[in-house]
């Protein structure tokens, strides 16, 4: 796939055919950012013994609660994206990331840098699948809050809260020369306090609003100081997920940053682990061939639904995965999604 280079947010009008073009770049690496964020985070889900295992605690329950309430907000904030695209006038490009090496688009994100308070990392995202003792660092990076980032709205960006400003602001500036076309648009999510149709340049500012909002959490100025606690990092009501089990109202009150940050202060160690031992990279176990081969099917499904080829309830074949990735922990492999 070809695509235009990211360039630095407007700061003055410009060509309008420009602009939308720039908008529509945006929105495709909205998708394949919120795409790379799935594997990651289900790899480090799968990773924990689930509750009602015969060896779960009260730890390990909480960390996976957190976890599994991110990983299904993730999916939403995907059909989101993909819908912005759509409203925008490009099919969402659903192509399958890469980790464990610096990404380019569209195989996988080259626009986060971030600058993590909660962690000090600093730099390109280059995120290796790991359990969730060795990932939650990176998970906190990825969903580091942007009232910590500063400088313009240029790629890399530092936060996926900057990336989604300047889509908005490309979006705003090229309004009149967008489609706004609802066709293939999917709402996969039941009834939600926030508009999950992107018909209108309010509609995709709302959505975004809710995105960042979930991920980010509200933001605050001045941004709170270390020792961070969760509470600082909540999500507004009207922004809440509703009505799906996999995230509690326990859950939804916090972002996605607040609840990375809970799962830290839990202290975990080894012994949340659905595997003992050192895990190791065996790509062609069979756990990881049924992992790999569901995975590719998935990013066909996805790419079928929004081009209006597939039935729109096939997004949901992406729950089976965590349960391939758990059958390659328990056999002491990580995950590998793709060959």
């Amino acid at each position: 796939m070809s695509t235009p280079a990211l360039a630095a947010a407007p700061r003055a009008p410009q060509n309008a055919s420009l602009l939308l073009d720039a908008a529509q770049v945006h929105a495709q690496v909205a998708v394949a950012v919120e795409l790379y964020t799935i594997p990651f985070y289900l790899s480090a889900l799968a990773s924990i013994v689930p509750p009602g295992s015969s060896n779960s605690t009260d730890k390990s329950d909480a960390a996976y609660a957190a976890v599994l309430s991110v990983c299904t907000e993730e999916m939403l904030h995907l059909q989101l994206a993909a819908n912005m695209c759509i409203a925008l006038g490009t099919t969402p490009n659903f192509t399958a990331p890469v980790y464990g090496t610096i990404p380019t688009f569209p195989d996988g994100t080259p626009i986060l840098d971030p600058n993590d308070p909660a962690t000090g990392d600093k730099g390109i995202l280059n995120a290796s699948i790991g359990d969730i003792l060795q990932a939650l660092p990176t998970m906190l990076d990825i969903e580091v809050p942007s009232e910590f980032e500063a400088g313009r709205l240029s790629a890399p960006y530092h936060s996926i809260g900057q990336m989604y400003a300047a889509l908005r602001a490309y979006a705003r500036l090229a309004a009149s020369q967008a489609p706004w076309t609802v066709t293939n648009q999917q709402t996969v999510f039941s009834t939600q306090p926030f508009t999950q149709t992107i018909a209108s340049f309010q509609d995709l500012s709302a959505a975004i609003d809710v995105i960042c909002e979930q991920g980010e959490g509200q933001p605050q100025s001045p941004p709170p100081a270390k020792p961070f606690n969760a509470d600082e990092f909540r999500v507004p009501a009207a922004d809440q997920t509703a009505g799906t089990k996999s995230v509690p109202a326990s859950q939804a009150q916090y972002s996605h940053f607040g609840r990375f940050l809970n799962v830290q202060a839990l202290g975990l160690d080894s012994s949340v682990l659905v595997y003992t031992g050192t895990a190791v990279a065996d790509p062609t176990s069979a756990e990881n061939k049924q992992l790999q081969s569901d995975f590719a099917a998935l990013i066909a499904t996805l790419n079928g639904i929004w081009a209006g080829t597939t039935p729109q309830g096939g997004i949901w074949s992406m729950t089976s995965l965590l349960t391939d990735a758990a059958a390659v922990w328990a056999k002491g492999n990580i995950p590998q999604w793709t060959p």
